[in-house]
């Protein structure tokens, strides 16, 4: 008589167990997923900040010679790329500081 009391009770248990490792399965691939997104955000990164560098190189080097304008407008380029490389990055970022667990 009291196994039929308690069975129902241990289904009932084995019932939400089942449940919770089913969302924490499903919660293990989100952060697996985010984890990729983040190590590929982290490599633009450095990519952008290689750009950066160069670029404040140039402008350095600009001082010491005389710039045609060609070569102005290729560093205009050069930064409004990396100006949009940079917007594309927050804009990810934030995404998934959005869908952080």
């Amino acid at each position: 008589m009291t196994d039929d009391a308690v069975m129902p009770v241990l289904q009932n248990i084995q019932a939400n167990l089942a449940a919770l490792d089913r969302k924490v399965t499903a919660l293990d691939d989100k952060v697996t997923t985010l984890d990729r997104k983040v190590s590929a955000q982290g490599r633009d990164l450095v990519v952008v900040m290689q750009d950066v560098r160069m670029i404040r190189a140039t402008i350095h080097d600009m001082g010491e010679t005389r710039v045609t304008e060609g070569e102005v407008t290729v560093l205009h380029e050069d930064v409004n790329r990396v100006q949009n490389r940079l917007r594309e990055l927050e804009v990810r970022v934030e995404e998934l500081e959005a869908h952080r667990p």
